[in-house]
């Protein structure tokens, strides 16, 4: 899998994988013997390389945040939920009853084209004035109108449509295809035939048909006789039921009930909803296939496009297909599935991308950024960058220390103190050697962005004015003198600290361990299989803040002037690179 490096994925603690302590040794073969105080320290780490560790790492762009659970909220731990629906294309919103009774279709005047799903277009054909009319008859608009496509210049004048006014489009739309069906109804079958021999029903009347039949059925077949399945009350099913349960039931009643349900049968004319194929759709299919052969497949209709209106369900050519009302979208707000807490709303206004509240994970919990410490290309100064350009993948040598910088950045409006904590060997089939020398260490508080524009300035100007600074700013070698200590940070601005991690990647050809001699196990060598060459560190962050009281929370330490302490605990996953072979 195509990765680029260094990247940064957080683990959301709705997965089963992170509490389950059979995780640590899933995946593997034959057990070694290890002490149970290790066997429970491993259950605790978190395992990228594990198949079920996928499911629960995600960007932190794609996660949202429950201020409530104080967690990050990943799309399984989320609920969607409809606010409403609107027109993609005349952006009018239609009311849930409305849905429920048209369909998910727009009932005004808005149609795509049923060849490249583009929005179709109201044209009208102009026509000469008859000479013989008066002027004021003359001046009138006589035209007719048609839908076309300005994309692909597909119009209804190749299915022979045209309307009479550019208004109530959807009606005149019904009124022709039901005149059309019916037509092609008589002409298919004569008079009489349909009496004579079940013939090939229409789609509407057949599912009318079969409906009325089915239900017939279902009703004589039933156990408990339903008297009031015809009722005009609204709920009729819950009217027999308590009727059956306080009215008491009679003799034949309580026998019938005792029998055992007869099978429904099936439909055995056309009354009935039965459509059978009869001799004379022969000819009718050879036609069809000469046709296929003649126009080939570009003049077919596909199976997307004869299923997206059910106008189209019966069009075998392009020439049959018909204008596709526009299909309605939804606006959905997303809810917590713990505690019901609203993570996303959009904005009531139907043309408006905004939100009137979104809890993003970028905005509540700390961010790190990893980057080596000394590039092999040194990264140029992005303000003179003219196009973007591809990141270095050079691949990571074993056994040789690599060290690179880890920013904390804080987006809270409060000042924190952060703890990381990784194990010092990377789980996995390839164990690499993590050391990160300034664990523990405080972040400012967040603010404007303006602040950080004039910070980053001030800062990255050397402390005096000579050439040497400026140059050393442009080109991003001004550390090159300075050496990392253990215990202290790298580098510190208003909202972000740097520290420094060192890392000793490990060796694609090392042999599993075991208390078996070298000689019995001599070619036994583990097989890696794909990304196990990857170099991912697990690293378990702990953010502590204290945090003013809001008069909804707590009114009385607000009037004591006290505090909140405020905790946020999550796994997260850094990409180093590939590990080369030896």
């Amino acid at each position: 899998m195509d990765l680029t490096f260094p990247y940064t994925r957080y683990a959301c603690q709705c997965n089963e994988y992170l509490n389950d302590p059979a995780t640590a040794l899933f995946g593997k073969g034959k057990r070694s013997s290890q002490n149970v105080e290790d066997e429970q320290e491993d259950n605790r780490l978190f395992n990228p390389h594990e198949p079920r560790a996928n499911y629960s790492l995600y960007p932190i762009d794609e996660l949202l945040f429950c201020d409530e659970c104080n967690e990050t909220r990943c799309q399984k731990c989320w609920g969607e939920e409809m606010m409403y629906y609107y027109c993609p294309s005349c952006m009018f919103e239609v009311a849930s009853s409305g849905v429920k009774g048209d369909g998910n279709r727009c009932a005004r005047h808005c149609y795509d084209c049923p060849v490249c799903k583009a929005n179709l277009n109201i044209t009208v054909l102009s026509r000469q004035p008859d000479k013989h009319l008066k002027p004021t008859d003359a001046s009138k608009d006589n035209g007719e109108y048609i839908l076309m496509c300005q994309y692909c210049d597909w119009s209804t004048l190749e299915i022979g449509v045209k309307f009479s006014k550019p208004t109530k489009i959807t009606e005149q739309l019904n009124k022709l295809w039901k005149h059309r069906s019916a037509g092609t109804a008589e002409e298919e079958s004569p008079e009489g035939k349909q009496k004579e021999e079940p013939g090939h029903l229409a789609h509407d009347a057949a599912f009318a048909n079969l409906t009325k039949f089915y239900r017939e059925q279902l009703s004589e077949s039933s156990d408990q006789p339903n008297p009031y399945s015809n009722s005009p009350y609204s709920s009729p099913a819950n009217l027999a039921r308590i009727m059956s349960l306080y009215g008491g039931l009679s003799y034949n009643a309580l026998k019938k009930t005792r029998e055992k349900p007869q099978p429904m049968r099936e439909a055995g004319n056309s009354a009935e909803g039965l459509s059978a194929f009869t001799a004379d759709k022969v000819p009718e299919d050879d036609e069809v296939l000469r046709r296929m052969k003649k126009l080939h497949l570009d003049g077919t209709a596909a199976p997307e496009q004869r299923f997206t209106s059910p106008h189209n369900y019966e069009a075998r050519f392009a020439d049959e297909l018909w204008p596709i009302a526009t299909p309605l979208k939804v606006k959905r707000g997303k809810r917590c599935r713990t505690c019901r807490q609203i993570l996303a709303r959009p904005d009531n206004k139907v043309g408006s991308a905004r939100y009137k509240i979104r809890l993003l994970a970028i905005t509540h919990m700390p961010r790190l950024l990893l980057r080596p410490l000394q590039p092999v290309i040194p990264a140029p100064n992005p303000s003179f960058r003219l196009r973007p350009e591809p990141l270095d993948q050079s691949k990571l040598r074993p056994y040789q220390t690599q060290q690179y910088v880890l920013t904390v950045r804080n987006p809270i409006f409060d000042p924190v103190k952060v703890t990381l904590a990784t194990p010092t060997t990377t789980p996995g089939k390839v164990s690499s050697k993590v050391t990160i020398l300034c664990p523990t260490f405080a972040i400012g508080a967040s603010g404007d962005k303006w602040d950080d524009a004039l910070e980053a300035s001030t800062i990255s100007s050397g402390s005096d004015g000579s050439r040497r600074a400026a140059m050393a700013s442009l080109t991003g070698s001004a550390d090159t003198d300075r050496q990392p200590e253990a215990g202290k940070i790298w580098e510190k601005t208003r909202n972000s600290t740097s520290v420094v991690i060192e890392i000793v990647p490990g060796s694609l050809s090392r042999r599993r361990p075991s208390i078996v001699s070298d000689s019995n196990q001599s070619g036994d060598e583990e097989e890696l299989s794909e990304d196990d060459d990857v170099l991912e560190v697990p690293i378990f962050v702990r953010v502590d803040w204290e945090h003013e009281p809001t008069e909804i929370q707590d009114s009385e330490k607000k009037a004591r002037g006290e505090t909140i302490h405020k905790e946020l605990a999550y796994w997260c996953v850094l990409g180093v690179g590939r590990i080369a072979e030896q």
